[in-house]
């Protein structure tokens, strides 16, 4: 007998109905999963309470404890955010003890196995937790049958290049791996991350990576076809690492703040940037660069954020070289020796960076010519000349040139006078 149509779609709606019913609530085995994984914690974490609202009770629903989250569709746990369990307040601003070598006596090892029920996991944070690896047999590679992992950041802890590396390149479905302040060192291990061909930002900043061995390779990780975000930040990598980084043809952003890149003051191996030809933001800050390096940045046509900040850059606005970069944006110049005004050629140069809103040239030694000289870039918006050597009445004629201003900082300058402003006025 042929069922109407209608009487098929009402039952059809009734079984729906009575799923979604069924499980509103998060789902038993991931429930049980995750008490288990309280007790692990609770038997390692310093803090007395941890996680007060996980309990162990009938009419508790695990997507209403904190630090869960819930498919609202299917009640499946999608992340979890267990960082810094110890509640400590102050727990990233003082973790440096751990960037410089001190061991923590209070360290444990990881069992991932606890973590395999949650079969729906998209994001985990485990960051600033003391996790010095992995319990034996018990590492990432637990983590292959997680196909739905996205995001995994591991920040803040002791992990080393043997509790880490190979036993992450089985998590192929991470888009975002962060490994921040941990124990890494010696050789880089491009060639145990290349599976992860999903991978769209890679975080190994603050760890203890150097430039002085023969081959880093990182020319590997051009067979990651998606990684758009690349962070090398405060490790100790010298000039040598750039021409391997050439390759990343899909980075967007790189960061290689507070390297060693311009200890031996060569310009050799900064030509090969040119290569990278969607490179939106380049962070060249606190890496000991001088005027001569500067002056011979290759042209990167897609460069929107340049960040030299706190360099030995000295002399005037060094607009050698950066007036290539035609599509800049954001120039960050702070913290440096530079001082007078612009030549006319500089005038020119800088005229071209007609895309440039935002300028920030705190901390430097320039006196009052140089806002005279900066009105040639109509397209200012924030300006920030903060901590100069800026004397004499307020400028209010030489600032009424800057048509589209919004925010201006002088602060900390050596006006004197009355103060008068003319025209438009920026915040």
């Amino acid at each position: 007998m042929e069922w109407p149509s209608f009487v098929k779609a009402l039952l059809w709606g009734l079984l729906v109905f009575l799923q979604f019913h069924q499980h509103r609530g998060c789902f038993h085995e991931e429930r049980i999963a995750l008490l288990e994984l309280k007790a692990f914690l609770k038997s390692n974490i310093i803090h007395a309470d941890v996680l007060p609202s996980w309990m162990d009770d009938a009419k508790s629903d695990c997507c209403s404890w904190e630090r869960v989250t819930c498919n609202s569709t299917n009640s499946h746990v999608i992340n979890l955010s267990l960082y810094n369990l110890n509640h400590d307040p102050d727990y990233y601003e003082d973790y440096d003890y751990n960037y410089y070598g001190q061991d923590d006596e209070n360290r444990w090892l990881l069992n991932v196995s606890m973590l395999v029920p949650l079969k729906e996991l998209k994001s985990l944070n485990l960051s600033a937790n003391s996790i010095g690896g992995c319990l034996p047999n018990e590492g990432f590679e637990k983590m292959s049958s997680l196909r739905n992992l996205r995001i995994l950041d591991l920040g803040y802890n002791y992990f080393d290049n043997n509790s880490i590396p190979q036993s992450l390149g089985a998590v192929t479905s991470l888009e975002t791996l962060i490994l921040t302040q941990n124990k890494l060192q010696g050789y880089f291990p491009a060639q145990e991350l290349i599976a992860l061909r999903n991978l769209n930002k890679l975080d190994i900043s603050r760890n203890y990576y150097n430039g002085f061995l023969p081959l880093q390779g990182f020319e590997r990780l051009a067979l990651l076809p998606k990684l758009e975000i690349l962070d090398l930040c405060f490790n100790s990598f010298n000039y040598s690492i750039i021409p391997s980084l050439s390759g990343l043809a899909s980075l967007k952003t790189l960061s290689l703040a507070g390297n060693d890149l311009g200890w031996f003051n060569t310009t050799t191996g900064f030509e090969s940037l040119s290569r990278l030809e969607n490179l939106e933001t380049l962070d060249l800050s606190h890496t000991y660069l001088e005027r001569s390096i500067i002056e011979s940045l290759p042209a990167v046509k897609s460069l929107k954020n340049l960040n030299l900040e706190q360099n030995f850059i000295g002399g005037s606005f060094p607009i050698k070289g950066i007036s290539a970069f035609e599509n800049l944006e954001k120039l960050d110049l702070s913290y440096n020796i530079l001082n007078g005004s612009l030549t006319i050629q500089g005038l020119e140069s800088l005229s071209r960076l007609k895309k440039l809103e935002t300028l920030d040239l705190r901390y430097n030694f320039f006196d009052k010519s140089i806002i005279e000289s900066l009105s040639a870039v109509k397209s200012h918006k924030n300006l920030n000349l903060a901590w100069n050597h800026i004397g004499g009445s307020f400028p209010a004629k030489e600032l009424s040139a800057f048509e589209n201003l919004e925010k201006l900082d002088l602060s900390w300058n050596n006006f004197e006078g009355p103060l008068t402003i003319q025209g438009n006025q920026p915040n």
